[in-house]
């Protein structure tokens, strides 16, 4: 019996391996954002294909599908594998901007930190960031990381601008005052101390009183009046 049991699971892998490629499919992850669509990930399988000229079954392809789907600058990660009918699957996740950088040009910095060219598909809601060379973007990393991972900021600041050395303005939607960060430190306390003055300012209705908000001096908000 076990012989045979062995005799049928090698007939069955043999015939696996055996079969014809016959179909590609694409599944994102998140389809919320496409910056590149399925019919341009299934061009960069299908090319390949053509190019290997091997439409049989091998699983030593996959590695190598993979590695080419990784290589395009909208791409973090696939995964790649065939079923049990010949068909082909890649699922993939797309590199998320957090910042859309103005240096020269246009590109998105992603949620690494790395740069990531803008897309033709798909335009990304983040804040802009000017005045930031593109060796120095680590040094705003970390705030523009707190702003994606909070509901409200991401949603209030549309924009981060390096107005002198170690000295950061900050733009936000629908008010015409701007917000002195300062230097990029303490950015919890400062955030925290922001959103505290943002909402009780505007219970009472003031916000449209200032023009100016200073969060560079430690636990205290300055505020300007027009």
């Amino acid at each position: 019996m076990m012989l045979g049991l062995l005799v049928l699971l090698s007939f069955a892998n043999n015939r696996h391996h055996h079969k014809v490629l016959n179909s590609v499919h694409v599944d994102f992850l998140d389809t919320s954002k496409m910056f590149i669509t399925e019919l341009e990930v299934e061009h960069l399988l299908k090319e390949n294909l053509a190019e290997i000229q091997d439409s049989i079954l091998n699983e030593a392809n996959l590695k190598h599908f993979e590695n080419v789907l990784n290589t395009n600058e909208m791409i973090k990660s696939t995964e790649v594998f065939y079923d049990l009918n010949g068909k082909l699957t890649a699922s993939v996740v797309q590199r998320e901007p957090i910042a859309r950088v103005y240096d020269q040009g246009f590109y998105y910095l992603d949620e690494d930190g790395l740069a990531m060219p803008m897309s033709q598909n798909y335009s990304a809601r983040v804040p802009m960031v000017s005045g930031v060379s593109a060796e120095n973007l680590s040094e705003i990393y970390p705030l523009l990381l707190k702003i994606r991972e909070d509901d409200f900021l991401k949603k209030h600041i549309i924009a981060i601008r390096k107005k002198l050395a170690n000295n950061y303005i900050l733009e936000v939607r629908d008010k015409d005052f701007i917000v002195n960060f300062g230097q990029i430190s303490y950015l919890d306390q400062k955030l925290k101390n922001y959103k505290i003055f943002y909402h009780k300012a505007l219970e009472y209705k003031k916000l449209d009183s200032y023009k100016h908000i200073d969060l560079q001096f430690g636990n205290q908000v300055v505020c300007t009046k027009k």
